[in-house]
């Protein structure tokens, strides 16, 4: 059964559908000159993305008004585009509880104080948070955002970024510089993350944060009907604006090519760390973005390491993190109990941007690999759930701790499907190799015993399609991951 793409929070959110429009496509055109040809064919297009840099890549997305899906397979046909995608209903990752707990225990749990001792943070680090908005005037929230000091309010694009007076953000539901939520505590779900992410910290009011000084750029992709109108433009502008993670506690069962796309490019050419929710169905499900190879892809887990009953799981997720509920700012100088993935991606936001912040020669990829080598291991204690949460529970002392492992040689690599790993193993005993494409399905998975820590072993997939994949190896003190390139 394909499972509904629509916002459907337990607590006020309940049973909202976004109705998409059925009158605009999304297309990725083959070429520059690609626009002349939709304008001798009298196609009428807009386009995606601001781009103030004039990119050829983001020139390359473009809206297609009143087209019909035959039209598009005749453009693609001819080589003027290279996909279409209708608009996608997405959610955003949410359970709220109103259960009386011990305030903030998941601090403890990933050894936050203890990495305090080492450092709080840097000011001029933040996250990215792609969600619903942000009160930015709550008593714990207005001491971390970090404002555009660049562009004031007064009506002029002064950073000549593209924004007239982005100064607090931006909100790309009503197209306008103010990212404050809509609705009251009806949409309250953006403020949330961004107190579990960024909270002022030791400042004798509310909550902590495990980012402490970092703070949390919002970026509202809602309208004031909380449907979400564009993540990836969303994703783009906190790229654009140097956040170095990026929060994304919305997902969808559909892929997106552009959502990959545009994700990729962030990772790859700004150096940014995208964070995204795994989703909750409580199903063994991918999600989009989370189940991307590029994206760690966040899992719940209550205060025992079990997984809370909502999460989904999957091959395609990369680590789990408290997600039961975790205290934190709400609106209007109120703060409440949540549960779920969309929180749980916001832990590990936070924990990422604090690594950032001190590991400042460490790229987005070596940030990620310290995230995921250094988790708890949860597995016995969720047996059903067996390789579907994840390397394990976020550890942040271990993470500060974690000695980047030196990343295993495929040879060789382009590969036609043949090809041998070179592993500098820990120890000797059984590994499992598992090989995902990029959408993060499992492809082929194999045991093997190694008797010394060199170790080479030998692959032959000849039934390899053409792409990208990740190979993983893992072990009982050992988890690596790298990509190879198939070529046919």
């Amino acid at each position: 059964m394909r499972l509904g793409l629509a916002i459907s929070f337990t607590f006020l959110f309940c049973c909202i559908s976004f109705a998409q429009n059925t009158n605009i496509y999304r297309v990725r055109l083959s070429a520059p000159n690609a626009l002349q040809q939709l304008e001798i064919k009298n196609i009428s297009f807009l386009s995606s993305f601001r781009n103030p840099q004039n990119s050829d890549f983001l020139n390359s997305f473009v809206d297609l008004v009143n087209a019909k899906p035959s039209q598009l397979e005749e453009l693609k046909e001819d080589g003027i585009i290279l996909y279409w995608e209708s608009t996608r209903l997405q959610e955003l990752y949410f359970t709220p509880s109103d259960e009386s707990y011990h305030k903030q225990w998941y601090l403890s749990k990933i050894s936050a104080p203890e990495v305090w001792d080492i450092t709080q943070g840097d000011s001029t680090y933040f996250v990215g948070v792609v969600d619903s908005g942000v009160d930015y005037n709550h008593e714990d929230l207005v001491g971390n955002l970090a404002y555009n000091h660049s562009d004031p309010i007064n009506g002029i694009d002064d950073d000549n970024d593209g924004y007239i007076d982005n100064y607090y953000g931006w909100d790309f539901g009503a197209n306008d510089s103010d990212p404050m939520i809509d609705g009251g505590s009806f949409f309250a779900h953006g403020s949330t993350m961004c107190g579990i992410i960024a909270a002022q910290t030791h400042n004798n009011v509310g909550t902590a944060s495990t980012a402490f000084n970092c703070r949390y750029l919002p970026v509202k992709i809602t309208d004031v009907s909380g449907q979400i109108i564009d993540t990836n433009a969303g994703i783009l502008y906190a790229a654009q604006m140097g956040a170095q993670v990026i929060n994304c506690s919305f997902g969808s069962t559909d892929f997106s090519q552009e959502e990959a796309d545009i994700i990729t490019y962030v990772t790859d050419s700004l150096d940014v760390l995208v964070i995204a929710s795994a989703g909750n169905n409580g199903l063994n499900i991918p999600v989009y973005p989370a189940s991307l190879y590029n994206v760690i892809g966040v899992c719940a887990t209550d205060e025992m390491d079990v997984k809370v009953s909502i999460s989904n799981y999957h091959s395609s997720f990369d680590i789990s993190a408290p997600g039961y509920s975790i205290y934190a700012p709400y609106i209007e100088n109120e703060y409440s109990f949540k549960s779920g993935t969309s929180v749980a991606a916001a832990v590990v936001s936070s924990a990422a941007i604090l690594l950032r912040s001190y590991f400042t020669l460490e790229n987005a990829t070596e940030i990620r690999n310290r995230l995921l080598n250094s988790t708890d291991y949860i597995n016995d204690l969720n047996p059903q759930h067996y390789l579907g949460l994840g390397t394990g529970r976020l550890n942040l002392l271990s993470a500060f701790s974690e000695i980047e492992k030196t990343a295993f040689i495929t040879i060789p690599n382009p590969s036609n499907g043949e090809f041998d790993l070179l592993l500098e193993l820990p120890d000797y005993g059984n590994y499992q190799i598992s090989i995902f494409d990029v959408l993060g399905k499992l492809y082929h998975r194999t045991d093997f015993f190694a008797r010394s820590k060199s170790h080479t072993e030998h692959l032959n997939l000849q039934d390899i399609k053409q792409g990208y994949y990740t190979v993983e190896i893992l072990g009982a003190n050992y988890h690596n991951s790298s990509g190879i390139i198939i070529v046919k």
